[in-house]
């Protein structure tokens, strides 16, 4: 009876020990047929795949990765050669090569690959080589950041799943649904899926392989919600017990510090990684998500050198997305990453492109907002305007996702972009609670105050009518839908004398004696007006007092802005409800905080 392969030696631990790797050496020297051959030689691939970072072979990790693409690809030519109903053999290899040269250098070629799988799968019969063709179709779909279909993938891999019992199957289907919910934005539920699947499975799926699953998926939640700082001491546990991925876990490590705030100690790390070009980083299945985890701190760091040297190791990534094993967590497109390196590096094309493409291709979830937010800071200094809109729907989209840490970055840059002149009028309250306003018309700069407060009030909501009664609350008035103290001034005739009066302003001319007496008069008539009361005594002195707290706002501001104050001069009305109506009819955003 033939030996088993040991599939599960990629994904969990332990790896194969020294014996083991001798009995499949055996095997493959005295293999009798092909099809003896082409089975150990799968067998030797998958089990020397950690024997160089576990100490069971002498050998360097690049030695015995050249050894295993050359046994793989021995064992397809030996499958092709044979006879063409023994799809299983080409199967068998296929999976083979796939798990033994996994990681960057085998990228190309692993597409063609899971091609030839999925056609293979018209015609194979066996219920576990189908199942492990179908894990590798749903890896390439979440490769891919295509999760439609990695959903469909997904709904097929069930399908064939009646009546297997091995736990590894059934658990892969709950992580992939963990890892959607997280590519989705169900943060809450992807960790609950996450910790209760590997709970159940645990003993008969490699403990240790368990522990560091579901610290990846926490980790990942804990970055999108700014907590990173709470799993420092999990992962420097994890780091501290798992040598045959020690240095993964040491860019994790200095990530979380870089994340939290702790930039020195996340630099100490950082710079004994970044040794040789970061050769520590073995070029494996985890070299991908290591080296994205590795560009993130570089930008925390400002560290420009290592961004240029991260950005040429990834950019023939850039189409994939970041993922874990087969497919049970992900750090998002590449392609954002490489694009903001670029931003980094001064090349500006570059990034562009990548934020580009990921967005176009790309369904909404958290690490979409994240490309959205990253290209909006690389705009801000050569498409300001483009820089507003994006930061501003990358805050309304982590708002929507509840992650209001990022939301505040978004909208932190979307107002320094409003203040520099782009983007619409904008009011903001600074912290010790006075206003800048800035608009095309002018900038000024307001001291908090009630009449400051009225004025912003009305600006956010342009043509609405906001009774006085709603501005200012210091003391109770009657209904307002009732008796009213009214302006002599109706709202045609207030936009005429404005109408006129932008008319004489705007003459590229001195004006006759006439019309500077009709400029005055019209001024006059604007800021007040007369009143015939009918209203009560508290509403009536509710509307004086709201009244002078917006003439006397818009006449410090003209001090600064002439501009600006015969533009608030024009566009508000005063009465027993005010109201802010630029010709534009565009308002401003009120920034409170």
């Amino acid at each position: 009876m033939a030996k088993s392969l040991p599939w599960a030696t990629i994904e969990t631990l332990p790896s194969a020990s020294g014996e083991e790797l001798a009995a499949w050496e055996q095997l493959v020297d005295s293999a009798g047929d092909p099809e003896a051959r082409l089975h150990a030689l799968v067998g030797r691939a998958l089990a020397t795949y950690w024997a160089a970072q576990t100490g069971a072979s002498p050998d360097s990790w690049d030695t015995l990765a050249q050894r295993r693409a050359a046994d793989v690809s021995e064992a397809v030519e030996l499958a092709r050669r044979g006879p063409r109903h023994r799809v299983d053999l080409l199967a068998t290899a296929l999976l083979g090569r796939l798990a033994a040269t996994w990681g960057p250098d085998a990228a190309t070629g692993r597409v063609r690959d899971v091609e030839e799988l999925g056609e293979l799968l018209e015609v194979l019969d066996d219920t576990e080589l189908r199942l492990r063709a179908r894990e590798w179709l749903v890896l390439g779909r979440f490769d891919a950041g295509d999760l439609a279909g990695a959903r469909r993938e997904i709904a097929h891999f069930v399908g064939e799943l009646s009546g297997t019992r091995e736990p590894l199957f059934h658990r892969r289907v709950a992580l992939w649904h963990a890892n959607l919910a997280m590519l989705e934005g169900r943060f809450d539920e992807a960790v609950r899926l996450n910790q209760s699947t590997i709970s159940h499975t645990a003993d008969s799926a490699g403990a240790p392989f368990s522990c560091q699953n579901v610290a990846i998926t926490v980790a990942v939640e804990r970055y999108f919600r700014r907590r990173l700082d709470e799993v420092i001491d999990t992962i420097a546990s994890i780091r501290a017990s798992s040598p045959r991925v020690g240095a993964n876990w040491e860019v994790g490590l200095a990530f979380a510090l870089a994340e939290s705030g702790q930039l020195d100690e996340a630099r100490d790390i950082f710079d004994a990684l970044a040794i040789d070009d970061f050769a520590l980083i073995t070029r494996d299945l985890n070299w991908l998500v290591t080296m994205v985890l590795l560009a993130m701190i570089a930008f925390r760091l400002a560290d420009t050198d290592r961004c240029a040297t991260l950005l040429e190791e990834l950019k023939p990534f850039a189409h994939l997305d970041a993922t874990h094993g087969f497919g049970y967590c992900s750090y998002g497109p590449v392609g954002r990453i490489v694009g903001s390196l670029a931003a980094a590096c001064g090349d500006l094309a570059v990034a562009e492109a990548e934020f580009d493409r990921v967005l176009r291709s790309r369904e909404p979830g958290p690490w979409t907002t994240m490309c959205r937010l990253d290209r909006a800071a690389a705009r801000s200094s050569t498409d300001p305007a483009g820089a507003h809109a994006d930061a501003r729907r990358a805050e309304e989209e982590f708002r929507l996702l509840g992650l209001t840490g990022w939301a505040e970055d978004g909208r932190s840059l979307w107002v320094a972009r409003s203040l520099d002149g782009h983007g619409p009028p904008i009011a903001l309250r600074g912290p010790s609670g006075g206003w800048t306003l800035r608009h095309p018309s002018g900038r000024a700069e307001l001291a908090d105050g009630v009449g400051a407060r009225h004025l912003t009030s009305l600006l956010g909501r342009p043509g609405r009518a906001v009774g006085v009664a709603e501005l200012d609350r210091s003391e109770p008035t009657e209904d307002p839908r009732g008796p009213s103290v009214m302006s002599t001034l109706d709202h045609a005739a207030r936009r005429a004398y404005q109408r006129r009066l932008a008319t004489l302003d705007a003459a590229d001319r001195t004006l006759d004696p006439d019309e500077q007496e009709e400029r005055s008069r019209l001024r006059l008539e604007l800021a007040g007006g007369t009143y015939t009361p009918t209203v009560s005594k508290e509403l009536e002195r509710t509307r004086v007092r709201v009244t002078k707290a917006l003439h006397r706002e818009i006449a410090r501001i003209a001090q600064q802005s002439p501009d600006l104050g015969r533009h608030l001069s024009e566009s508000i009305e005063t009465g027993r409800h005010c109201l802010y109506a630029p010709a534009d009819g565009v308002g401003w955003d009120v920034v409170t905080g």
